[in-house]
């Protein structure tokens, strides 16, 4: 269906959708739980609001947990327009429910207290808070006990009393918009991550998709908010956690420890990286010929060997750069090469880099070292994804079909040849891939396996009648298993718990009467503060992703 219009006219549909769903958004969520509260009775029924509070949290979990769980599944699980996906059911039956829910909310409309403000109560407060500043700049009159005084005469006792009251709420939330900073990041940062870890449960036969671990926060924050009346804030009382400033606190501390996990767990993905020492460079050679050569270097004072389809690393001294000369020698038994075949040639070796050749051949009767792509500083990528380049001999020729495929869960992802050309690193997906040569399997069990946080070379050669290939890794890092990230999400849980009830209840019954829907709209504005901190944190460009969170 999407082939049916212009990239550019998707784009429009993606962001007019994005423009709706932010404007309904922005008007239901400051009066939902408003309006919730507005039915019951203060002071009188002070411990039904409470439930009331609970029940509200747990229901936007139910909800949450359905959504994570299920979207991904009709997405990935279901085929429909002759694609591997199906992205108009995963968006249509949120838009379906949606649609119910508003018929079964409408129906009740005679059922409901409603409380209509008697005149436009933001624009009032407002209006006395600016008339009070610029009453107290331009007025030589003695200084009131509070500046907002300034505005008596023009608004009312009652409203510069409420003024006064949701300035001090609203005073509390500076510090909200760095929590959310944190808690956002769980549906893209740590997604992120996830992507790098192995979801795969086989005695359930059954791979747990990245975005899928975003079930935890609804399934986690059910089971908290039963457990936190019951258990929870009994215990946090044994040990002076009381006042809402102090739970706050302590929320604050529980994702501060999350991050942390996050970024030992980011740290363990990334594994290793060999570093060059200073004044020294790397020469990396790889040998295609399924025999073993000889090398020997009076400058590098070497004289070793590379086994078949094997490869050797030399490290050496070196000031800025150096070219080296080595000799090449082949064994005598080595099929399809000419007998005693032997020669010279020079490499290059520069300070603080890897220089790589590939020995391949040229034509029935030439054999060369050939440099492969430009040097290369090898740093990891800040969100770990492995890089690939395959080295091939020069009886390939480019318009070849020669692709990597990978066949996890019914979704095809191919890396032509032509993509590799310059024989430089490319960023891959992780996962398992087969590798396909003009339609055909290549039988090299096993299949291709890419891991994050690794550099992969991958070398295509024919000897003979027969194709051999082989891969090679550098800077390997580590593939485990997804349900690590488990401590950092039950840390953000609980402390998301914590600080949503509290907030939530903090906001509704200290706000003044008439703008308790001003004010949720002000604590549901730290969410967007939130989400401004990380990018702008984002523009930094810290390179390495364990670090960034270390900074959150």
């Amino acid at each position: 269906m999407a082939d049916m219009f212009s990239l550019d006219i998707q784009k429009i549909f993606a962001l007019l959708g994005l423009f709706f769903i932010s404007t309904g958004t922005g008007g239901i969520k400051p009066c939902v739980f408003a309006f919730g509260g507005d039915q019951f009775r203060l002071p009188q029924q002070e411990k039904q609001l409470l439930h009331y509070t609970t029940k509200f949290t747990i229901a936007i979990n139910i909800g949450a947990l359905m959504s994570t769980f299920l979207t991904p599944e009709l997405r990935q699980s279901v085929h429909c327009f002759g694609r591997d996906t199906c992205f108009p059911l995963a968006f249509g039956v949120p838009a379906v429910l949606m649609i119910t829910a508003i018929v079964i909310f409408v129906s009740g409309r005679n059922m409901y207290v409603k409380k209509k403000p008697e005149q436009n109560v933001i624009a009032r407060t407002f209006g006395c808070i600016f008339y009070a500043l610029r009453t107290k700049i331009t007025s030589r009159v003695p200084s009131q006990n509070h500046w907002l005084e300034n505005a008596k005469g023009v608004y009312t006792e009652t409203e510069i009393t409420d003024t006064k009251t949701a300035l001090e709420v609203i005073s509390v939330f500076v510090a909200f918009p760095v929590f959310w900073s944190l808690y956002e990041q769980q549906g893209s940062r740590w997604t992120l991550q996830a992507t790098l870890m192995n979801g795969r449960v086989d005695f359930l036969d059954w791979t747990i998709k990245p975005d899928q671990m975003q079930t935890l926060v609804p399934l986690f924050g059910l089971t908290f908010l039963i457990l936190f009346d019951v258990a929870f804030y009994p215990l946090l009382a044994m040990v002076g956690i009381r006042k809402p400033l102090q739970k706050l606190t302590f929320g604050g501390v529980l994702a501060v420890t999350a991050f942390v996990f996050a970024a030992l767990l980011q740290f363990k993905i990334f594994g290793n990286t060999t570093e060059i020492p200073p004044g020294q460079g790397r020469l990396n050679i790889y040998n295609g010929f399924d025999c073993k050569v000889f090398i020997r270097s009076r400058t590098l004072h070497l004289q070793d060997h590379i086994d078949p389809l094997e490869m050797i690393n030399v490290t050496h001294a070196v000031m800025s750069q150096n070219d080296v000369l080595i000799t090449l020698k082949f064994e005598l038994e080595c099929s399809y090469v000419p007998e005693k075949y032997e020669f010279d040639t020079t490499v290059t070796i520069i300070e603080g880099e890897e220089n790589s050749y590939h020995l391949v051949r040229l034509n029935k009767n030439t054999i060369a070292l050939n440099h492969v792509g430009s040097p290369e500083h090898l740093v990891k990528e800040k969100f770990g994804n492995p890089n690939l380049r395959i080295l091939i001999d020069y009886t390939f020729d480019f318009d070849d079909n020669i692709t990597l495929t990978s066949v996890d869960q019914n979704s095809f992802t191919s890396y032509p040849l032509s993509l590799f050309r310059r024989m430089n690193f490319n960023a891959v997906k992780v996962g398992k891939y087969n590798v396909v040569y003009n339609g055909k399997l290549l039988s090299i069990p096993p299949a291709v396996d890419i891991i994050p946080a690794t550099f992969y070379t991958l070398t295509l050669q024919r000897n003979g009648d027969k194709m051999d290939v082989r891969l090679f890794t550098e800077h390997e890092g580590n593939y485990i298993h997804i349900l690590w990230q488990l401590p950092q999400y039950v840390c953000m849980i609980i402390a998301d718990v914590i600080f949503v009830v509290t907030t939530l209840e903090f906001s509704f019954t200290e706000a003044p009467v008439n703008i308790k829907s001003f004010i949720s709209a002000i604590n549901l504005l730290t969410t967007a503060m939130g989400n401004l901190v990380v990018i702008i944190i984002s523009t930094i460009s810290i390179k390495n992703q364990a670090h960034e969170y270390l900074l959150y």
